[in-house]
């Protein structure tokens, strides 16, 4: 029985072994030299702050495109940490990689994006991109359920490598050397005509619901104060999505997640967006972290 049991054991970790494996040593070269560099820029500041009070911004794209962290730095007078880089890495993984740098006194900034499938919560080849090219050690904090989750992307993941090897340094906004010292996309970037909104379909389901209130819990058990807040997002797309948009801000605070602050504080213009729904011009950006501001010192008194 004991030497089924270790057999039964070895055809499972053999293949997982061999994947890790291959995903420790198969990055992404258009990656390594795009903002993405930002997830492993951010755990280092972090790294640095260790004893220190700080603001630290967890989000998608949304929160590098469409916030200016030296307006917050110089308002609330505390340094700060935007990880923010892509959605693409799932929620678990945007606060798994950076919860053991966060102390007691800290200050999370929590928005991420709008869209209520698994992807939300454990991400899609955009994980694995991320991970295998800039923190191949936050491989460790992915869980059973993630793994299941996202082994279908390995595939793409390999193709995406195999079509990007040899890609050089560039500029532009989506280049690693558009990022800030605090981790903010500063490249400047003005309006163009976007077509593809997002189209927010179903309901948030249990794990991702689940997830988030632990993320609840463990701010709270360690004496951080928590900022939940809405994404940015462009007025149009707002307009045409704006009963799911309420339908799942009834949801979380029903279920005890609830935004401190209503969802269209952070709608604007259609002329204040970059390339895409959640991607603001410089002066946009500007514009929507003077109201992210308003909206903190409401929530935490000041």
């Amino acid at each position: 029985m004991k030497r089924f049991i270790i057999k039964s054991a070895l055809i499972v970790l053999i293949p997982v072994i061999a994947v890790t494996f291959l995903l420790l040593k198969n990055g992404d070269d258009r990656s390594k030299y795009s903002h993405e560099v930002n997830v492993a820029l951010a755990y280092n500041r972090l790294d640095s702050l260790r004893g220190t009070k700080k603001i630290v911004i967890i989000a998608g794209s949304n929160g590098g495109f469409s916030i200016d962290s030296r307006i917050i730095s110089d308002s609330m007078r505390l340094p700060v940490v935007n990880t923010s880089a892509h959605a693409g890495i799932g929620v678990r993984m945007q606060f798994e990689m950076y919860k053991d740098l966060l102390e007691s006194g800290d200050i999370v900034i929590f928005c991420p994006e709008y869209y209520n499938d698994k992807r939300r919560l454990y991400g899609e080849v955009t994980l694995f991109r991320i991970l295998s090219t800039h923190m191949p050690m936050a491989y460790c904090k992915m869980s059973l359920l993630q793994w299941i989750n996202t082994f279908k992307y390995i595939g793409a993941h390999y193709q995406e490598a195999k079509e990007h090897a040899g890609c050089q340094p560039f500029d532009g906004p989506y280049s690693a050397s558009s990022v800030n010292k605090f981790g903010d996309i500063s490249c400047p970037r003005e309006h163009k005509e976007i077509k593809d909104f997002y189209h927010l379909a179903g309901t948030m389901d249990c794990a991702t619901t689940s997830y988030y209130q632990y993320i609840h819990e463990y701010t709270k058990n360690k004496g951080i104060t928590l900022v939940y807040l809405p994404p940015v997002l462009i007025e149009t797309n707002y307009l045409d999505q704006k009963a799911q948009i309420d339908s799942l801000d009834k949801f979380m605070t029903e279920n005890h997640i609830p935004f401190q602050a209503r969802p269209e504080r952070f709608v604007f213009n259609d002329s204040l967006f970059f390339d895409t729904p959640y991607h603001m011009t410089s002066q946009g950006a500007s514009l929507r972290t003077r109201v992210m501001i308003e909206e903190l010192k409401r929530i935490l008194g000041h």
